[in-house]
C-alpha cells in the first residue's frame, strides 16, 4: 500500500506540473522538486501537532472526506492575486503554525520560486488522504497519531531523503522563530502585518479605476509585498509577515482595524511603530515596503482616458494618498 506522501505525489501529474509551472512562472524542474519538499514539510507540521496535548482530537476534526482539491489551478492562481494563501485558519496555516508565511518565504528563496501557492493547494489534499486512511483503517486519535509518525520517521529514516529533511528542518525551524517574533508583538502584531494593505486601500480608494484595475492594483501590491519578503531574511518581519503575498486575512485586518476610510492612515502609523519599537533594525526596510506598495498600486492602471488610451499613470488622488503616507512613515 503506498504511502500517504507517495499518494500526494502521484496526484501531480505532469500536466499538472506544467500547469503549475506556468501560474508561478517557474521552471518545472523547480516545482517538482518543490513537490518533493511540500509533502513531507506539511506532514511533518501534522505530526508535530498531533503529539500536542489535545493536537490530535483537534487534527480528526479538520480531516474531510474528500482527497483535496490537486488539479484545481483556481485555488492555486488565487494566491498569487490575494486569496486565501497564508490567511489565518487556512489549512496551511494551521499545519505550519503562525511562521507559515516565514515558512514559505524560506523554501522559496531555496527554490527560487514562490512556494506558498502551492503549500496553500497541497495542505488540504494531504487533509484529505489522511482523512481517507483514517476513515479506512477505522483510527481514532491515537491512532492517527502513531500513523502519522510512522510516516515521517520512514521519510526522514531514508538515506535517499537527506536533503530534503534538510531543507523541511530548515524551514520549520525558521517558521519556529518567526513565531516567536510574531508573538513577542501581541496584538500590534494585526497592524504590522495589515500595513501595506491599508496602503493599498488608500491609494486605491482615493480614485477608483473600476473593477479590471482594481484586480491590477491587488496583483501589484502582493507582488510588491512579495518581493519584498524574497529579499529579506526568511526570519525577519517583512518574511513573516508578507511571505505569502496579500492575503484575504490581511483585508479582513483592514476592515477590522479601520472602519472608515479615514482610519487607514492609522494601521499605517500604528504599524510602523510597532517595527520601531520591537524590531527597529527592520523600521526603514518596512517603510519601504508599506511604500512599495503604495506605488506599486498607483501604477498599476491608468486613471482616465478610454480603453486603455490616454489617461494618467498616478492621478492626483493617488499621489496625494502616496504623499500622506510618506508623511505618516516620518
Amino acid at each position: 500500500m503506498p504511502s500517504i506522501l507517495d499518494s500526494l505525489a502521484s496526484n501531480f501529474s505532469p500536466d499538472v506540473i506544467g500547469d503549475i509551472g506556468k501560474a508561478l512562472g517557474a521552471d518545472t524542474s523547480a516545482v517538482s522538486k518543490g513537490i518533493g519538499v511540500i509533502g513531507p514539510l506539511l506532514l511533518s507540521g501534522m505530526t508535530r501537532q498531533a503529539t500536542q496535548p489535545g493536537g490530535a482530537e483537534s487534527l480528526m476534526k479538520l480531516l474531510p472526506e474528500g482527497t483535496g482539491i490537486l488539479g484545481n489551478l483556481g485555488g492555486l492562481l488565487s494566491g498569487l492575486t490575494g486569496g486565501k494563501t497564508g490567511s489565518e485558519g487556512s489549512p496551511m496555516s494551521t499545519l505550519l503554525g503562525p511562521g507559515v508565511n516565514a515558512v514559505g518565504a524560506s523554501l522559496s528563496r531555496t527554490l527560487g520560486f514562490n512556494v506558498t501557492p502551492l503549500l496553500a493547494m497541497a495542505a488540504p489534499a494531504l487533509l484529505g488522504m489522511v482523512g481517507k486512511a483514517v476513515k479506512s483503517d477505522k483510527l481514532d486519535a491515537s491512532g492517527l497519531a502513531s500513523m502519522l509518525g510512522h510516516e515521517r520517521d520512514a521519510f526522514t529514516s531514508n538515506p535517499a531523503n537527506k536533503e530534503t529533511v534538510a531543507l523541511v528542518t530548515s524551514a520549520i525551524t525558521t517558521g519556529d522563530k518567526a513565531a516567536a517574533t510574531i508573538a513577542s508583538y501581541g496584538e500590534s502584531w494585526k497592524h504590522v502585518s495589515a500595513g501595506p494593505a491599508a496602503a493599498l486601500f488608500m491609494v486605491s480608494s482615493s480614485d477608483l479605476s473600476g473593477p479590471i484595475g482594481t484586480v491590477k492594483e491587488a496583483q501589484a501590491a502582493g507582488k510588491a509585498m512579495l518581493d519584498a519578503a524574497s529579499k529579506a531574511d526568511p526570519t525577519s518581519v517583512l518574511a513573516s509577515a508578507f511571505g505569502a503575498g496579500l492575503t484575504m486575512d490581511m483585508a479582513s485586518q483592514v476592515k477590522l482595524l479601520a472602519p472608515s476610510k479615514d482610519k487607514l492612515i492609522d494601521i499605517v502609523k500604528a504599524g510602523a511603530s510597532a517595527v520601531a519599537a520591537k524590531s527597529p533594525g527592520e523600521l526603514q526596510a518596512y517603510k519601504n515596503t508599506v511604500l512599495l506598495v503604495a506605488q506599486a498600486s498607483a501604477e498599476a492602471s491608468k486613471e482616465g482616458g478610454f480603453l486603455g488610451i490616454g489617461g494618467t499613470l498616478v492621478s492626483k488622488e493617488e499621489q496625494a494618498a502616496i504623499d500622506a503616507i510618506k508623511a505618516a512613515l516620518g
